[in-house]
């Protein structure tokens, strides 16, 4: 059974994975701590703090057409929450389109994620948009 806790924390990752819709760094850096620090990838260098992850983010998220992370399931324990995603990233060009399997691993702490892991899953390949069997044919 899940605490009050997991279930708002659930609620706060949620809503931020859903928010990357809107492509605005500013909105999504209001979910992060001050000194947020974010793992964008293995073995890449962390984003400290919220205005580096704004000055990280702006400029990509404005140059796709679209982006749409598709949650697949969330697990929490206390402060951490746990979720498999996929990320779907849109741009103009198809062939610059790609899509990561994720598991993020996020640390909730006073209503603001903290600490902040993706992790590419395990044949997790960069696919083009019209390779991507999973992704809504709607989009």
């Amino acid at each position: 059974m899940k605490t009050d806790l997991e279930i708002k924390n659930e609620e706060i990752v949620t809503q931020f994975c859903l928010d990357w819709a809107k492509r605005d760094a500013h909105l999504l850096a209001d979910y992060l701590a001050d000194d947020i620090v974010y793992q964008m990838y293995e073995g890449n260098p962390d984003i400290v703090g919220r205005e580096q992850f704004i000055q990280t983010m702006d400029g990509f998220l404005k140059g796709l057409k679209e982006v749409e992370w598709e949650i697949l399931r969330t697990y929490s324990v206390g402060e951490l929450v746990i979720n498999d995603r996929i990320d779907h990233f849109i741009a103009d060009d198809e062939a610059k389109s790609f899509h990561l399997p994720i598991a993020g691993w996020f640390l909730v702490r006073d209503g603001k994620i903290k600490i902040w892991r993706d992790y590419s899953l395990p044949a997790g390949m960069q696919q083009v948009d019209s390779a991507n069997p999973g992704r809504s044919p709607d989009k």
